[in-house]
């Protein structure tokens, strides 16, 4: 009796499981076509939490949109917008939701997509807004209903809104055609089953995305994958990143993904070309150079994936192949640069430092003044065992080696002081905590940029306009670029550490537009 019992409840808990699954609705992902070369996510919910539009002290400034609306509407309309205004909900469409942005081939017009919490009240919401004669009248059509708007033409059914920018009465008709089969689409024919989907809906950002290489334009696309392996397709690599508003910073990371062998052994060596930086050279860097960048260079890695590029052997003769790979071998160790100084009067000031296992970089550099193409008038001098000076008619360019660490600059002072640390560098400034374990670093010293004589100078003689732009660029610290392992970020990083980024651009935006 117990045995038949709980035989016949695993068949029902199956039954229901098996019921369960065939009942399922359709995700409204499934209208995107599986070609998308870009799609990107948006988290509205985040976003304006972020941004503090449920604060009490936007309320106000909320009570003045309406009022403001509320004069050049009949009492329906402004229902309508009061209702929406007070509980986004109520417009039908499910704003907890991530909101979709694709673009792909096989549908070749850009498209929002949003899931519908409830097609009577878009019904509703757009009825009002027809009636203020901002949309046409709905009309119904095989599988959806559709409205257009400023040129833009506006499907929904029961599950899924779409607004897909089309222009003029040609493309509105063609995209109709393929509207059908999108509606239809199941997750085995949609981007739903791609692998760099998957991994873009697994991230926690308030803006997800993904881009194939084949969203690049035809022309900029033949020379970024000039250098690739015959059997890589530009649709097998995929760049997923996502970004996020944190207190005091807006992040934007990216990293690789792919599902080629080729192309994961290529991205295997390039991590093999770097190496973790040692920072060894942020002391001799003022904390107000302009630009800095750190690099940690293994150069023979360098040299091997180098090797590997049809049009890098192509320019390498034979004869000279074991001289550029003892150069490049040389490099083991941090590379650094910086622009130390920028004015009207002369070419920007810079510095380089970098590790070297020996002297060949220098030596190579010499041995070949005469294939450098100097002009006439320019020279490269020995000023000492190691140091040179290279002569030109505008600056010169002093550079050497001093106990393996290979130098340069145009800066005679900078050349004087070569190797001293300087009192306060680099290592004072906001984002050397950031350098720590990056392969490559950069930043861009907003602070420093704007304390340059030359741009008060410029920005003194504009008007109104260009004092706002300043009185924003002010706020910024600085912008930085930076790669560990297979994740890169670009960091840009506000003064003010304690309040969200996107609410202090908020609220900037408010100041701007008295509210």
């Amino acid at each position: 009796m117990v045995k038949k019992m709980i035989s016949r409840l695993s068949v029902l808990a199956v039954l229901i499981v098996f019921l369960a699954a065939c009942s399922k609705t359709s995700e409204y992902t499934n209208v995107i076509p599986a070609d998308a070369s870009v799609v990107a996510s948006i988290n509205l919910k985040s976003l304006a939490s972020k941004a503090g539009l449920d604060d009490k002290e936007n309320e106000a400034a909320k009570q003045k949109i309406l009022e403001a609306l509320k004069s050049g509407m009949n009492a329906a309309t402004f229902q309508q917008l009061e209702k929406i205004m007070k509980n986004p909900s109520e417009s039908g469409i499910d704003v907890e939701s991530p909101v979709y942005v694709f673009s792909s081939s096989s549908f070749p017009y850009p498209t929002i997509v949003g899931k519908v919490s409830n097609e009577d009240n878009l019904h509703a919401s757009l009825d009002v807004m027809a009636k203020e004669q901002i949309c046409q009248p709905v009309s119904e059509a095989d599988e959806y209903s559709f409205t257009t708007t400023n040129g833009d033409l506006l499907v929904f059914n029961n599950l899924t809104v779409m607004i897909i920018d089309v222009n003029g009465a040609s493309q509105t008709e063609k995209a109709k055609e393929g509207i059908v089969t999108l509606m239809k689409q199941t997750a085995e024919n949609s981007i739903a089953k791609s692998g760099a989907f998957q991994k873009m809906e697994k991230q926690k950002n308030d803006i997800n995305f993904f881009a194939s290489m084949t969203a690049i334009p035809s022309n900029y696309r033949n020379q970024v994958s000039m250098g690739l392996p015959a059997e890589v397709k530009p649709e097998d690599i995929t760049l997923v990143g996502g970004l996020n508003f944190e207190k005091g910073k807006i992040a934007l990371k990216t990293e690789n993904y792919t599902e080629n062998d080729a192309v994961k052994a290529l991205l295997k060596k390039q991590m093999e070309s770097f190496g973790k930086a040692n920072n060894t050279f942020v002391k001799y860097f003022p904390a107000s150079t302009l630009m800095f960048c750190n690099i940690g260079v293994k150069g023979e890695g360098l040299y091997n994936l180098l090797s590997e590029n049809k049009e890098f052997r192509n320019t390498v003769s034979i004869a000279k192949a074991d001289e550029v790979k003892e150069l490049f071998s040389s490099f083991n160790g941090d590379v650094s640069g910086g622009l130390i100084n920028f004015t009207m009067s002369s070419a920007p000031t810079f510095m380089i430092y970098a590790d070297v296992k020996n002297g060949n970089a220098l030596e190579t550099l010499y041995k070949n003044k005469q294939s450098l193409g100097l002009k006439r008038g320019e020279d490269i001098l020995e000023l000492g065992k190691d140091e040179y000076v290279y002569k030109t008619k505008s600056m010169n360019i002093f550079y050497g080696i001093k106990n393996k660490q290979m130098y340069a600059t145009n800066d005679e002072l900078l050349y004087k002081n070569v190797g001293k640390a300087v009192d306060k560098s680099i290592k004072d400034t906001p984002y050397a905590s950031d350098m720590k374990g990056k392969t490559v670093f950069m930043a861009i010293n907003a602070e420093a940029i704007l304390d340059l004589p030359v741009v008060k100078m410029i920005t003194g003689f504009g008007g109104k306009e260009v004092k706002t732009y300043l009185e924003l660029a002010n706020k910024v610290s600085y912008l930085s670029i930076s790669s560990e392992g297979e994740t890169s970020e670009i960091d840009l990083c506000l003064k003010d550490k304690d309040v969200n980024a996107l609410k202090q651009i908020v609220d900037f935006a408010k100041q701007f537009a008295g509210m």
